[in-house]
């Protein structure tokens, strides 16, 4: 199950003294060892609002970001992480986000709650994730959440190196900000 939680954003935001740092696109995966913490972003997942394998009458956000293409560390944590979620054989994590107008608003929290497909390694499982929106000031809007998934969800054991002495917790925390540039959102965000 989803849970929402507050790690900072701006561990993954790239600076570029726009002002526009809370439009930054990245995601983040961090977990941990009984010896160390370990970090990946991405700062360039690719964003589609109109594919994806959900039929609905309002297109499902995709996002399909390249297992390669994350940034961590070290490159033997780097190269871990490769292999832990199989990239030769699934180079991306697929990640499908129910459209606005299916999710659900909570008001006690002020979050709007989406249903979200997360493929990694080749396993699909589905969160209900709380997300914030932040309007950008030159144009589109930014989904932001957290989520804190099990690799065995995914069918992955949890590594462990150096004869077991070395052991990766279960526990993932994944932290994103999505920048979507739609002209439909906006103008319905004037209407009201």
């Amino acid at each position: 199950m989803a849970t929402l939680l507050c790690l900072p954003y701006f561990l993954a935001a790239k600076t570029t003294g726009s002002g526009e740092e809370k439009c930054d696109n990245y995601i983040v995966i961090q977990g941990s060892s009984n010896i160390n913490q370990f970090q990946f972003v991405n700062h360039n997942p690719q964003i589609n609002p109109s594919a994806g394998t959900h039929q609905s009458a309002y297109p499902y956000w995709h996002i399909r970001i390249p297992v390669h293409a994350f940034t961590g560390a070290g490159t033997r944590m780097l190269n871990d992480f490769f292999k832990m979620v199989n990239a030769p054989e699934h180079p991306y994590i697929q990640i499908e986000i129910e459209p606005r107008e299916l999710a659900d608003f909570d008001e006690t929290t002020g979050m709007t709650n989406f249903e979200t497909d997360i493929t990694l390694a080749g396993v699909t499982r589905t969160y209900v994730v709380p997300c914030q929106t932040v309007f950008c000031e030159s144009s589109g809007f930014v989904l932001k959440g957290d989520l804190e998934v099990e690799l065995t969800d995914f069918k992955i054991d949890p590594p462990e190196k150096v004869f077991g002495a070395v052991k990766v917790n279960n526990e993932v925390f994944i932290t994103f900000a999505f920048r979507f540039r739609s002209e439909e959102f906006l103008t319905e965000k004037v209407k009201q």
